[in-house]
């Protein structure tokens, strides 16, 4: 078992994102993502992502759109999202958790 403080740990600008990795395994892999208002992520074009996607929001508000599905979830909010083309964009400054559940073979 881990245990951890969302709302203290200490996270890293987008450029750096790969110091926000929290936990990994074969099946999933949960990051901390900050924000500041009006920060894009990613900073360009959308992303395109091959597995699920659930997006806790510790603190703030963010605008997302998955696949054209527009949404504004703010502090204390959970997206599940499927596979597809994500944007991120913060309405407030944000702290997020976004754990990526990787595809199982069938």
């Amino acid at each position: 078992m881990h245990t951890f403080n969302l709302k203290e740990m200490k996270t890293y600008p987008y450029e750096q994102r790969d110091k926000n990795l929290l936990y990994e395994t074969d099946t999933f892999k949960t990051r901390l993502i900050e924000l500041k208002a009006g920060d894009k992520m990613p900073p360009e074009e959308p992303c395109k992502m091959e597995s699920y996607v659930i997006f806790y929001i510790i603190t703030g508000k963010i605008g997302i759109t998955v696949n054209g599905e527009y949404d504004e979830p703010e502090e204390g909010h959970c997206v599940i999202a499927e596979p597809g083309h994500y944007r991120m964009e913060a309405k407030a400054p944000s702290k997020i958790m976004g754990v990526q559940i990787q595809p199982t073979e069938k």
